[in-house]
C-alpha cells in the first residue's frame, strides 16, 4: 500500500480532475477552482500532499500553490488516490541548489555540506520545489527555503537546529524555514524545536500526516526510537 506523506508531490491524471472536489480554503466558485486545477494538471505540474484530516478512504487531500504570476492562490482539493499518475518526495536540496537565487547560494552550499557531513536527508518543499519542478517563477524577495529535515537520531536533530541558528547569523540573507521530522512521523518547525532546548518541560506543536497537536518535548524525543518510516 502506498503511503502519501505531507509535503510529498503527486501528479494527477487529467481525467481525474472531473472527479476532484474543491475544498477551500478561500471562498471560490467550485467551477473556477476546478478550471484552475485542470489548467495546472494539463501543464504537467505537481500537487502537494496535505494533512489527511477527515478524508475518506481512497481519497487524498492535495494542495495547489499558484506562483505570483498566476495569482498566488493556495487551493485545496480532494482527489481519488486511484487518479494519481506519479508520486515522489520533494526534491533533495542538492538537486534544487543550482536553481536557487544567487544571494542564497553561499548559505545553501554551507547547509548542503553540513547535511552531507552528518548524513541527514533533506527534502525541499514549498515555492522553491514548485519553481524547480515547473520552471515557473515562484520565489520572491520575501521567500524562505522550506526544507523537511529527516535526522534519524535526537543527537542529529540537536546538532541540526544549532547549526541552522549559526547559519542564519552567518548568512542572514539565506532564510531557512521548515520542519524536523522524527522517524515516527512527527514534524516540528525547527525554530520552535530549538527554543525548546532551554526548557525540558516544553510543549511542541507537532504535525503528522493526519493531526496537529501539542505534545511534550519528551514524547517527540521518544519518536527517534521508532523505526524509520513508521509514519504517525
Amino acid at each position: 500500500m502506498i503511503t502519501f506523506n505531507r509535503h510529498d508531490l503527486v501528479w494527477l491524471k487529467l481525467d481525474a480532475v472531473r472527479h476532484a472536489e474543491y475544498a477551500g480554503p478561500a471562498p471560490m466558485e467550485p467551477i473556477s477552482a476546478l478550471s484552475l486545477l485542470h489548467r495546472w494538471v494539463l501543464s504537467g505540474y505537481p500537487l502537494i500532499v496535505a494533512r489527511q484530516e477527515d478524508v475518506l478512504p481512497h481519497c487524498l487531500r492535495v494542495g495547489l500553490a499558484e506562483p505570483p504570476s498566476w495569482g498566488k492562490k493556495r487551493l485545496s482539493f480532494i482527489v481519488n488516490s486511484q487518479g494519481i499518475e506519479k508520486h515522489q518526495q520533494g526534491p533533495n536540496l542538492a538537486n534544487v541548489l543550482p536553481g536557487l537565487p544567487q544571494h542564497w547560494q553561499a548559505g545553501a552550499v554551507a547547509l548542503q555540506a553540513f547535511l552531507d557531513e552528518h548524513n541527514i536527508a533533506a527534502h525541499v518543499y514549498g515555492s522553491s520545489a514548485v519553481q524547480v519542478l515547473t520552471g515557473l517563477p515562484c520565489l520572491t524577495e520575501s521567500s524562505d527555503l522550506d526544507v523537511l529535515f529527516k535526522p534519524v537520531s535526537w543527537l542529529e536533530a540537536e546538532k541540526l537546529c544549532l547549526f541552522l541558528i549559526a547559519l542564519q547569523t552567518e548568512y542572514p540573507e539565506f532564510k531557512v524555514d521548515g520542519e524536523v521530522l522524527n522517524p515516527s512521523g512527527q514534524a516540528v518547525q525547527w525554530r520552535e524545536l530549538h527554543r525548546s532546548f532551554s526548557d525540558p518541560n516544553s510543549k511542541l506543536m507537532v504535525k503528522t500526516n493526519h493531526t496537529v497537536k501539542l505534545v511534550a518535548l519528551a514524547t517527540y524525543q521518544q519518536g527517534f526510537q521508532c523505526p524509520v518510516g513508521s509514519a504517525a
